[in-house]
């Protein structure tokens, strides 16, 4: 069976929409391990400095949403190039060629 246009239409959107939910949940995981693994290495020194910034951010909640907003960023731009690559490499494995098998845009 040949794919029609509106099925393969229906199968990006379907698989975007999951890809939307799940970049949201693994986001979160994924910033949420970056700050547990960074906390696993500190020094005595650096512990100190994570928490006196925790403390800040437990009574200061616009120091928390602006520290917060700041660590989503970084979390997305480290997402960002790891999916990248992760895509690359995904293709590759299928035999995937840009701008026969996958769109470019």
């Amino acid at each position: 069976m040949e794919p029609t246009p509106e099925f393969a239409r229906k199968c990006r959107e379907d698989a975007l929409r999951k890809y939307e939910d799940e970049k949201q949940n693994f986001g979160l995981k994924l910033m949420t391990m970056g700050y547990y693994k960074i906390k696993s290495v500190l020094t005595e020194e650096g512990l100190k400095k994570v928490s006196e910034i925790d403390q800040l951010r437990e009574s200061d909640e616009s120091f928390n949403k602006d520290f917060s907003e700041r660590m989503w960023r970084i979390t997305e731009e480290a997402w960002s190039k790891a999916l990248g690559q992760l895509m690359i490499r995904v293709s590759e494995e299928y035999g995937l060629i840009v701008g026969k098998d996958l769109r470019d845009d």
